[in-house]
């Protein structure tokens, strides 16, 4: 429907269907009806929930429904079995996107034909969500039906939540016995249809949005859970939606329904979803003959997000994933095998290389991976052996003297490295460490920045001027958004400064960064006037 927007919108709808590819067809009058029926309903549903609305007799697609359509094109082009971990991957992004609106949702609006009396100003979808957070994070249809359907005004919701709290602590509480609900929660809302049950689904279905906010079905107890995954992010709606706005056009009413938000919230943590998934790709392409290296400066997040594509390629099994840090007392005995001191003597070993291979070639179907990291801090052509040839020749044994045995690669082996280009030891990288490098550059990211001083709690006006700050950095520049975590206030910003950012430019009275008053200048919060302490100004 969202990629039918720009078409006519009248029955028989037959640009929609062109659109949709739905092949047109004779059918008789009665059942022509119902499918056009079925449109109309649909479009009720989409127009309500902030995605879809008609103007002038023309299908138009608010903000939401344009970036929804954009997202899910994404999804549903992947046509490999890939395509089930990339909707894991989306699923906060799209938590993010329609949870906003569903919350915006108002009972008493331009699009409703009842009638409800004046002050009507409950949000029906946010109140799910609210009073299920304040009920153990699970609602029974009988619950909902006898107290939360009464509710009209957002005053009322808290009289609801005492009235089902209380009902919940007497003794033989069953909320599938009828008869004891009626005289425990009071009568059911007056209903014109003759199915209310139906009603409440609607409802459930909505708060749900296709199963991502509450669980996919009822459990034995018959209650309705909220999805754990997603209640960080609820509570965030819970505290922050904004009063309801008052509409008399539907048009607009949708347009504001269905308005994106503009700046990140805390609970995205994963704000480069997109770039995890490239690197995903980029290791299933090129993992069966390369080291995937993700390269950037310190505090950009490579290592999480080796990690994050690392459990991804692995389907979430730890066992298939292994980590070893490089540093410079890092030997290839360790790393691949050899003599290692056991028990007060030198035995054969196998380093990390040959464990996760060996596990590798034991489950040929399964995806396993290494991740190096830190790989620049090591001798690196002495730690990596063969591996510099092996990686890319796979179906070529070796022998690794130490262990006395040959070695081939598993096909099923993939290899993460990090690594920070600023480091002295990456220059001195010889060519044929480099062509079995497929480097990936992991960059500094706003975006992320802005997320980590939402959540350490930083008021908007100074986020907003560090933003500007970070905006303005060089691209070269040695740090990234990561060293920020747990900034708040103007004193942490000062106290970061003397204690963390500033040896990123100059050690021991040695400039290591060149032209470090590019940073050093703008960086107001070094000075002394941002702290109660006593130092001197930098």
């Amino acid at each position: 429907m969202l990629s039918s927007a720009g078409t006519q919108w009248s029955a028989p709808y037959d640009e929609v269907r062109k659109r949709l590819q739905i092949r047109s067809k004779q059918v008789a009058p009665e059942l022509q009806e119902q499918a056009n029926q079925r449109f109309r309903t649909y479009m009720a549903l989409f127009r309500g929930i902030g995605l879809l609305y008609e103007e002038d007799g023309i299908l138009q697609s608010t903000e939401l429904g344009e970036s929804l359509l954009t997202l899910l094109n994404e999804q549903y082009q992947r046509i490999d079995d890939f395509s089930q971990q990339v909707y894991l991957n989306y699923r906060t992004q799209l938590a993010q996107m329609v949870a906003p609106a569903l919350a915006r949702y108002q009972l008493a609006s331009p699009l409703t034909r009842d009638s409800y009396p004046p002050g009507t100003d409950i949000r029906p979808l946010l109140a799910i969500w609210r009073i299920m957070r304040k009920l153990g994070n699970k609602l029974h249809w009988e619950e909902l039906g006898r107290c939360v359907t009464t509710c009209l005004r957002e005053s009322d919701i808290e009289p609801a939540i005492e009235k089902i709290a209380q009902a919940r602590t007497q003794a033989g509480y069953d909320p599938n016995d009828r008869d004891l609900m009626e005289q425990v929660l009071g009568p059911r809302r007056p209903d014109k249809g003759s199915n209310q049950s139906d009603r409440l689904d609607t409802w459930f279905s909505r708060a749900a949005f296709k199963n991502l906010f509450l669980e996919p079905r009822d459990r034995q107890d018959g209650y309705r859970y909220l999805n754990s995954e997603f209640i960080p992010l609820l509570d965030e709606i819970i505290q922050t939606s904004p009063l309801p706005d008052q509409f008399e056009d539907r048009g607009e009413y949708v347009r504001w329904l269905g308005a994106t938000a503009n700046e990140p919230s805390p609970i995205q943590a994963d704000s480069d979803g997109k770039l995890r998934n490239l690197i995903v790709e980029k290791c299933r392409r090129y993992g069966g003959r390369q080291i995937i290296a993700l390269v950037g400066p310190a505090g950009t997040g490579k290592t999480r997000v080796a990690q994050d594509v690392a459990m991804t390629l692995a389907e979430g099994d730890a066992t298939r994933v292994l980590t070893v840090q490089f540093h410079a007392a890092f030997t290839y005995e360790e790393f691949v095998g050899g003599l290692a001191p056991i028990k007060g003597g030198f035995e054969p070993a196998p380093g990390a290389l040959v464990q996760i291979n060996d596990a590798a070639l034991a489950s040929p179907e399964k995806t396993h991976v290494l991740i190096v990291d830190e790989l620049s801090r090591a001798d690196v052509a002495n730690v990596l052996g063969e591996l510099l040839t092996y990686i890319e020749y796979r179906n070529r044994p070796f022998l690794v003297p130490g262990l006395g045995k040959r070695v081939s690669i598993a096909p099923n082996l993939i290899i993460i490295a990090t690594m920070n280009p600023t480091d002295r030891s990456v220059v001195n990288m010889d060519d044929a460490l480099v062509r079995r490098l497929r480097q990936i550059e992991i960059p500094r990211s706003r975006d992320a920045l802005q997320v980590i001083l939402q959540e350490a709690g930083m008021a908007s006006d100074l986020r907003k001027q560090v933003t500007q700050w970070f905006d303005g950095l060089p691209e070269d520049a040695p740090f990234g958004h990561g060293l920020f975590v747990g900034i708040r206030d103007e004193r942490d910003l000062h106290d970061l400064w003397h204690e963390s950012l500033r040896y990123f430019l100059r050690r021991g009275g040695i400039t290591t960064y060149p032209n470090p008053e590019k940073i050093e200048n703008t960086y107001v919060w070094r000075h002394t006037r941002y702290t109660s302490a006593t130092e001197e100004e930098a």
